[in-house]
């Protein structure tokens, strides 16, 4: 038997407080895009200010073997996700207590083998990288695993209703607590050290405030069967997904590192950085905004919440696809501008990884629609066939072109895999091509002219 919820966001039932979610969707929409852009700005201002002085602080090297340790910390992260956090999303008993003191206690048991795992594993790919320092850097970086893993089920629930305010501001002000430990650390021992110890330090501060967010919230360790076989027949599916998606993301970075210098590693670490900028913005206003209503359309299922979520996307793909266009053109600029001459490679990587950010932006704005809807069986054959492309891209690229081709092959495979994703969502009747068509042929256009003004 369900039971009501005793949760509360703003003192207000969250049973009650959305009496006609149709009627308050596109508000909705429009206040979580809102802040999740406000906290993505204050996010990059600080990722990327700190990351500019850190580039003077410290040498290539330093971002080269951090660039492998985030991607080793990722892959275990991945290797052990089972969908917690979207499942409370997307579950209709996701208000429910012993549902989310459930989800909270396999977070904490997955926080706990990750670090562990993270012992296991370091010393191996120390060896094989031929990097000592990795030893003891992967179980330091990873302990934020297991602080990341005692967060209060409050981050899960305001994500739920779309409450993002609280969200943003703590993510800040834990962000906030990293980069100035990060740089002081860094100004005083100049070493790779500094980020490991002011990642940490964000961690713990961020895991603080996170019982702040809702009060009332108190969780305890529980393990009902019922709720943790919900997560696990969702999720299952979820756990081959999000391993294909760390290889998608990352991917590059583990195979690069096994033929560059750990310099010229961490000179197309700060390549991918900026190419990244604006899909990482769009990845937050998926899970925080875009995902929460592609579910009310599988709840609700009206014409009127699919045009609210339809005009919502139509709004991201204006708003972040121009911001793209400009470091395709101007790559070379803005590395030139803001890096010595260490960095200046990373201006050409920047701006074909940036001609695939297009793609996938394209892609990842409907993506997230299968998870929505209880489709977590579509959403894995479309990573594992992202993941193929990939891999065949890369290859094909690297053996005719070399690093060239390898990156070219990057950018190729983020719109090879779009027609996949059009059948597995069409069913689904959130498939809308014409936004997909203006979105390509209006990048076409847009990098052509400022090519052409350019070159003369």
């Amino acid at each position: 038997m369900q039971r009501a919820s005793i949760f509360t966001v703003e003192n207000i039932p969250l049973d009650k407080k959305i009496v006609n979610p149709s009627a308050l969707l596109s508000g909705r929409a429009m206040s979580g895009s809102l802040w999740a852009l406000f906290g993505f700005g204050g996010s990059q201002v600080l990722r990327l200010g700190s990351n500019l002085i850190l580039t003077r602080l410290l040498f290539p090297e330093v971002f080269g073997l951090m660039a492998l340790v985030q991607v080793v910390l990722g892959a275990i992260q991945m290797l052990s996700d089972i969908g917690i956090s979207t499942s409370v999303v997307r579950d209709k008993r996701g208000d429910d207590p012993e549902y989310l003191n459930t989800a909270w206690t396999l977070q904490v048991i997955r926080g706990a083998m990750i670090w562990l795992l993270c012992w296991l594993i370091a010393y191996p790919l120390a060896a094989f990288y031929e990097a000592p320092e990795l030893a003891l850097l992967i179980p330091v970086v990873g302990l934020s695993a297991l602080i990341h893993g005692f967060y209060t089920p409050s981050v899960m629930i305001l994500k739920r209703h779309v409450k993002l305010k609280p969200l943003i501001v703590w993510e800040l002000i834990g962000q906030s607590v990293a980069v100035v430990s990060t740089l002081l650390l860094a100004w005083y021992f100049r070493s790779i050290w500094a980020i490991a110890f002011g990642g940490l330090l964000g961690a713990v501060v961020t895991l603080i405030l996170s019982y702040r967010l809702l009060p009332s919230i108190r969780p305890r360790f529980r393990l009902e069967l019922e709720a943790a076989a919900n997560i696990y027949t969702f999720g299952k599916w979820i756990f081959i997904s999000s391993f294909i998606s760390f290889f998608i993301n990352k991917g590059d970075v583990l195979i690069l590192g096994a033929f560059l210098t750990k310099e010229n590693l961490g000179v197309f670490a700060i390549a991918a950085i900026w190419s990244k900028v604006v899909l990482e913005l769009l990845l937050k206003i998926n899970q925080l905004v875009l995902l929460p209503l592609y579910s009310e359309i599988g709840r609700q299922g009206n014409e009127e919440s699919k045009l609210s979520v339809r005009k919502t996307r139509l709004y991201l793909l204006l708003a972040t696809l121009p911001l793209v266009w400009v470091l395709v053109v101007g790559g070379q600029f803005v590395i030139d501008f803001l890096y010595d001459s260490r960095y200046s490679s990373a201006g050409w990587m920047l701006q074909i990884l940036a001609v695939g950010t297009i793609g996938s932006i394209i892609t990842v704005t409907t993506a997230n629609a299968l998870l929505a809807f209880g489709d977590s069986y579509g959403f894995m054959l479309f990573q594992v066939a992202r993941g193929l492309l990939l891999l065949a891209c890369m290859t094909f690229g690297s053996h005719y072109f070399g690093i060239v081709g390898l990156i070219s092959g990057i950018a190729a495979s983020k719109f090879l895999c779009y027609p996949i994703l059009a059948f597995l969502v069409k069913k689904h009747q959130v498939w809308w091509p014409s936004l997909d068509l203006l979105a390509i042929i209006s990048s076409v256009l847009a990098i052509g002219l400022g090519l052409w003004v350019i070159n003369g």
